[in-house]
């Protein structure tokens, strides 16, 4: 059950970094990155990786030990293309697209497509304030039900 592993204080240090690498490099670090950030041997990252995951800070592509998402943010290319200060994101979902300029508290210029249609959709934050056309947002899942099956909810 994630409520009975306990993380420490370097836990929650590594998870903070692993959002700031990555937002700066549009990519997580691998664990001999974070590692070697708190010098830490390959193995020790890893617990802390797999303790993150656990508690559902982080989430690990399945069956390995490399970071998929920390949400709002993707390691894999989406339909969801978040751009802020030149830089490109990616979000995991419509929910999560929005999740990004708010974590950064920046503008920015979101490029979707349309789940059913593949049709672009094209909208933006600025100043705090969504800035798009009228549409609506469908989630088919409770939320309680999204970690279930965290990549394709």
């Amino acid at each position: 059950m994630t409520d009975k592993v306990v993380l420490s204080e370097q836990d929650w240090q590594i998870r903070h970094f692993i959002y700031q690498f990555f937002v700066e490099h549009g990519r997580p670090p691998a664990i001999q990155e974070t590692g070697g950030h708190f010098s830490l041997d390959d193995e020790e990252a890893r617990q802390v990786y797999h303790r993150l995951h656990q508690r559902h800070t982080i989430f690990l592509e399945p069956g390995t030990d490399r970071i998929r998402i920390a949400n709002p943010l993707s390691a894999v290319p989406t339909s969801y293309r978040v751009v802020i200060n030149n830089r490109t994101l990616w979000a995991n979902c419509a929910w999560d697209s929005l999740g990004i300029p708010a974590m950064l508290n920046a503008d920015a210029q979101i490029e979707a497509r349309h789940p059913l249609s593949g049709e672009p959709v094209r909208y933006a934050v600025t100043a705090g304030e969504l800035q798009a056309d009228a549409g609506v947002v469908h989630f088919s899942l409770p939320a309680r039900a999204w970690y279930d099956d965290l990549i394709h909810t």
